[in-house]
């Protein structure tokens, strides 16, 4: 059974990759008129790359990470699998919501617009949201000690260290606009007052 584990991880893995792939595409296209492209910037994606993708493929492929094996049911680990299909979906719809705004380092692109529709009338960054659900639920499909923590503190940095740089950046050029929105959205989950 844990074979059955390790392929759906790595399907899920290419899926999302399967999703993301059209906007880094057209993301060249698009010029960019502030750029927070930093070497920090650069570092924390990479992390971040390290407990989202390789760790969860190091744990498919090898068994380094065996004697962190957790006791999780075959039912908790099958709910878990059952919430990333919904998660990918949630990725996708932020995507497509996103359109040509979308970007992986801290940028504002020729011609970009606030969006506040769909799941951003209610939550500020959804993408984080879903990357916090990505490595919350894939260390349960794992059902691994290691993949579970690495992910969330590699995710974790890069949450930390960017989304009050993001924050600021669309403060700088939204100004007003940000700032209501702001009042009207929470950052990761929706506001409740």
């Amino acid at each position: 059974m844990e074979k059955v584990f390790k392929i759906f991880l790595l399907v899920i893995l290419y899926v999302y990759g399967a999703v993301r792939m059209p906007y880094m595409k057209n993301r060249d296209k698009i010029k960019y008129i502030k750029n927070k492209n930093t070497k920090l910037e650069k570092m924390n994606v990479f992390i971040a790359w390290l407990g989202m993708c390789l760790v969860p493929h190091l744990y498919a492929f090898t068994n380094i990470f065996g004697k962190y094996a957790m006791k999780i049911t075959f039912w908790g680990r099958s709910l878990a699998a059952f919430l990333m299909i919904l998660d990918v979906v949630y990725f996708y719809y932020i995507h497509r919501e996103l359109s040509n705004n979308w970007s992986p380092i801290l940028e504002i692109r020729e011609n970009q617009k606030l969006i506040t529709s769909g799941v951003y009338k209610y939550v500020r960054h959804p993408m984080y949201t879903q990357c916090w659900a990505w490595v919350f639920l894939q260390g349960i499909v794992a059902s691994n000690a290691f993949v579970w923590i690495f992910g969330l503190l590699s995710w974790g940095f890069l949450y930390f260290t960017r989304v009050f740089n993001e924050e600021k950046l669309m403060l700088e050029e939204f100004g007003d606009e940000y700032k209501e929105y702001m009042n009207k959205t929470g950052r990761i989950l929706p506001k409740i007052f």
